[in-house]
């Protein structure tokens, strides 16, 4: 029968000096062992007759859960089962995250004793199976040897299927991958940029836990309320269609273009319906190969008020980026009033009259000058209303009413 296994793999320097060290030891006290994969055991091996609810419980159970930390913390060793291993230190996160791992999995699978302890003992095995003689030569050796410390983020939970990866959940890309994309060097690279952009505080995948990136498709009765219901009115910026760059630059959690396109529409559609009206306020596309506005606009739902994304040169030229030969519903800039409050509307604040005192909606900088331009600034009355900064999707002006308000 095939086992399977869940595991957390270690990436970075962490990686390459766990590897060193299992190397090290396999070489002086030749233990044979061909190649090393430093990670964690979360459960497992096991064995189940239901892979597909497997995929299904383990991919639920990620998304549902936050970017978890631990701790690296020396060494240690299992007297009884013979295995050297650097000690982990979890998060209360990590911790809650096995367990309930191990009560999902325990009505068809075939757990471990150890699987179902609530005391579990996280480490990341050295060496295991060993001789009396050689355990204790090996304890003696690491115990001789500086103290491996490290901080480290679950950034892949990993599913195993007799040694190989059946599925992986990216907790940065917020998504489970297959083989194929969780082995793909250009996804792997796209999540260490996440990673990068989490520790510096312009990207926070812990945002996307349960309403996820993606918007969920409406049911037939969901889509049946909305015929009946009101209009309503949404708010968004910056989509930045079909350009490949912005996903670097601004720490985007997608997998590439398409992905990116695809999902930002999708959500888009599953958020606003036909009726709906949108201010949507610049840079709906981006590039030389980039399709145009227009293209854009007959793919997303809702009467669309577009204000067009532009700035200004050091030499006081205008800088247009909107590609859009409409002339209905098409502004450089627009105030309008909203439940007793006006709003100025424009994409970037920088051409926000000195002299206006009320709030102002704009765009423009994205995720990247969260300092000076956050989602809401109650004491310059500015709401950075970039895709960034809304789950990638349009916001509803009841909903940020009531967020100015609270």
């Amino acid at each position: 029968m095939v086992h399977y296994l869940i595991e957390f793999r270690f990436l970075g320097k962490a990686k390459y000096e766990i590897k060193k060290l299992v190397y090290e030891i396999n070489r002086r006290f030749r233990l044979g062992y061909k190649r090393a994969i430093p990670h964690i055991t979360l459960v497992g091996p096991f064995y189940t007759n239901d892979e597909k609810r497997l995929i299904g419980d383990f991919n639920r159970l990620c998304s549902k859960s936050p970017l978890m930390n631990f701790e690296i913390d020396g060494f240690s060793a299992f007297e009884n089962s013979k295995v050297v291993f650097l000690d982990v230190n979890p998060s209360k996160e990590l911790e809650e995250f096995r367990w309930n791992l191990s009560q999902i999995l325990k009505p068809y699978c075939q757990l471990r004793p150890f699987d179902y302890e609530k005391d579990f003992a996280f480490h990341a095995t050295i060496a295991m199976k060993l001789p009396e003689d050689k355990f204790s030569a090996i304890k003696d050796y690491i115990n001789r040897k500086s103290k491996l410390n490290f901080k480290h983020v679950m950034v892949r939970a990993t599913l195993l299927k007799g040694g190989f990866i059946l599925r992986e959940y990216d907790f940065l890309l917020r998504r489970p991958l297959v083989r194929r994309l969780a082995k793909d060097k250009r996804v792997y690279a796209q999540t260490l940029d996440l990673l990068k952009g989490h520790f510096e505080n312009k990207f926070n995948p812990n945002e996307f836990i349960e309403e996820r990136i993606n918007v969920e498709y409406k049911s037939f009765t969901e889509k049946l309320k909305n015929v009946f219901r009101k209009p309503r009115t949404f708010v968004t910026s910056d989509l930045h269609l079909d350009h490949t760059n912005i996903i670097k630059y601004c720490k985007r959690p997608f997998l590439n273009t398409k992905d990116m396109n695809r999902t930002l529409v999708n959500n888009w559609n599953n958020t606003v319906s036909k009726k709906d009206k949108v201010y949507f306020l610049g840079d709906m596309s981006f590039g030389k190969e980039s399709r145009s506005a227009d293209y854009w606009l007959t793919k997303l739902n809702g009467d669309t008020f577009f204000i067009r994304g532009f700035s200004y040169k050091p030499t006081g030229e205008r800088n247009q980026h909107d590609r859009i030969s409409k002339t209905k519903n098409v502004f450089d800039s627009l105030i309008i009033e909203y439940k007793g409050r006006r709003f100025f509307l424009v994409h970037d604040p920088a051409n926000i009259p000195s002299s206006w005192d009320d709030w102002a909606i704009c765009g423009h900088h994205h995720n990247n000058k969260l300092d000076e331009c956050p989602f809401i600034d109650k004491k310059n009355k500015r709401i950075n209303i970039s895709t960034e900064l809304t789950k990638f999707r349009p916001v509803d002006m009841d909903d940020l009413m009531q967020k100015i308000e609270e």
